[in-house]
């Protein structure tokens, strides 16, 4: 997006606690955006089983209501990137857009509670499954929470994973 010349605000969990309802509708409030990019989320899935289980679902699922609630106060867009986890790999080949979920760990489900989150909130909104977050500062290290402020023209903002990082969509 700096490439582009697209103006955004990003903030890392220090920046905007997503758990904190009140202080996600301040940042939002005041930045008015177009559209969220919601990237935030507890990742350490072994750790979402147990020991981080409640901060797992705190971010993951209720944190992503309150961006979604505050999206909708705003009238912005969200685009939220979710998990391959909310399935439940058992399909041969690629899952379709509309395959049944079945997620096998609280990492799935939470991020699953997620998507239903924005789901029931918000009428305008992309959700995108992936496996792998990848970003400036190497695989599963983008800053957590971008909001541009003017919607994006450009037809694509892709790159190719298999040429740049050797991974496989």
């Amino acid at each position: 997006m700096d490439e582009r010349g697209v103006t955004y605000d990003a903030f890392d969990s220090n920046q905007m606690d997503i758990t904190d309802q009140a202080v996600v509708n301040e940042k939002i409030r005041a930045l008015k955006p177009e559209v969220i990019y919601h990237c935030a989320a507890y990742t350490a899935v072994d750790n979402a089983e147990d020991v981080a289980k409640d901060l797992n679902w705190q971010v993951n699922a209720d944190g992503t209501r309150n961006v979604a609630e505050a999206a909708k106060r705003v009238g912005a867009k969200m685009v939220y990137i979710s998990t391959d986890y909310v399935f439940d790999g058992t399909n041969e080949g690629e899952y379709e857009v509309d395959a049944p979920t079945n997620p096998r760990n609280e990492y799935g489900k939470a991020k699953l509670a997620g998507e239903k989150a924005i789901q029931e909130t918000l009428a305008d909104y992309y959700i995108i499954r992936t496996s792998w977050v990848f970003g400036k500062y190497g695989i599963s290290s983008i800053r957590c929470f971008i909001l541009p402020r003017t919607m994006i023209s450009s037809p694509s903002l892709t790159i190719s994973l298999v040429a740049q990082h050797g991974l496989e969509p």
